[in-house]
């Protein structure tokens, strides 16, 4: 399947950053916004807290409601979810507010960087790469940028709730939060495994996109020229040629992917069968509460989403 990469090699202006280097450039961006992000870190803290109470109000309400079926047990229960609730939309939306702020001043800045590099560069420059992809590389590129740093805050916030449900559920029932906690370490190594692969894809995705804009601003451009000359024909078959690579590429991409998920899930799936399975046994013994049971239950969907999301 080499073929499909034909013609997206990196270019000569292209660096290779390890993941060290990438953060430490990332955060001079986020350093001027340094309130903003003490109120972002506020808000996916107390957010994923608020989110580690929830499943907790509700296995200790069936607990209670087991010995008290009465109003008022029920009501409180109600009246506690509900708050908790508010509190944790009110404190994800503060975390959204901000982030949204600060990662769009992050891009404009990341753009104007990029856009006053492109300017700095001589005219050799450009009669070596195409002015599309470089177009590309300021605008696509930087939307990218964009998503990932907004995943991560998500990323972030999950992996916070996961360790404050895995200290919840070892202080409940070691043995169950052992069978849990063992499964994670296969699903951490499957999805690194797969992560080089995917930065790899994906960069070739991006390369290929700037392929289809250079060609496509090029054209305009020059649609006069070629229109005199009646070249539309062969500018179609050029067209052509690198819309099907990139078509190519994209499938490529998009296979990987839906290859890539349902393994972590099934994997997860089978944790999960497995805790189920061993709750209900220690249930049944008398060992656990059914609202314990319930927050296992609960605390596992929550517990692989950080996990497949490496």
């Amino acid at each position: 399947m080499g073929f499909v990469f034909d013609g997206l090699e990196a270019e000569e202006y292209d660096r290779s950053y390890g993941d060290r280097v990438l953060v430490r450039r990332i955060a001079d961006y986020f350093r001027p916004h340094f309130g903003a992000m003490i109120l972002i870190v506020a808000g996916v803290v107390l957010g994923a807290v608020l989110d580690a109470v929830l499943p907790i109000l509700i296995s200790r309400g069936i607990d209670n409601l087991t010995h008290d079926a009465s109003n008022d047990t029920l009501i409180r229960l109600i009246v506690a979810i509900l708050i908790a609730g508010g509190l944790s939309w009110t404190f994800n939306f503060v975390r959204q507010w901000f982030s949204a702020r600060v990662v769009g001043d992050v891009v404009r800045k990341v753009r104007l960087d990029a856009f006053d590099a492109v300017m700095e560069r001589d005219m050799s420059f450009y009669d070596e790469f195409p002015s599309g992809k470089v177009v590309s590389r300021v605008t696509s590129d930087s939307d990218d940028f964009s998503n990932v740093v907004t995943l991560t805050l998500n990323l972030l916030s999950q992996s916070l709730l996961v360790l404050i449900i895995s200290g919840v559920l070892i202080h409940i029932d070691p043995v169950l939060a052992l069978v849990t906690l063992l499964i994670a370490p296969l699903i951490v190594a499957i999805a690194l495994t797969f992560r080089h692969l995917a930065r790899i894809i994906t960069q070739q995705a991006r390369r290929s996109m700037a392929v289809v804009n250079n060609t496509v601003q090029e054209t305009i451009s020059g649609i006069s020229v070629a229109k005199n000359f009646r070249q539309e024909g062969k500018i179609y078959d050029e067209f052509h040629v690198v819309n099907n690579q990139s078509y190519r590429v994209g499938l490529r991409q998009g296979f990987f992917f839906v290859g890539l998920f349902p393994v972590l899930n099934t994997i997860a799936g089978l944790g999960t069968t497995i805790v189920i399975f061993v709750g209900g046994n220690r249930v049944l013994g008398h060992n656990l509460t059914p609202g314990s049971w319930y927050l296992f239950a609960q605390a596992i969907v929550i517990f692989w989403f950080p996990l497949t999301s490496i």
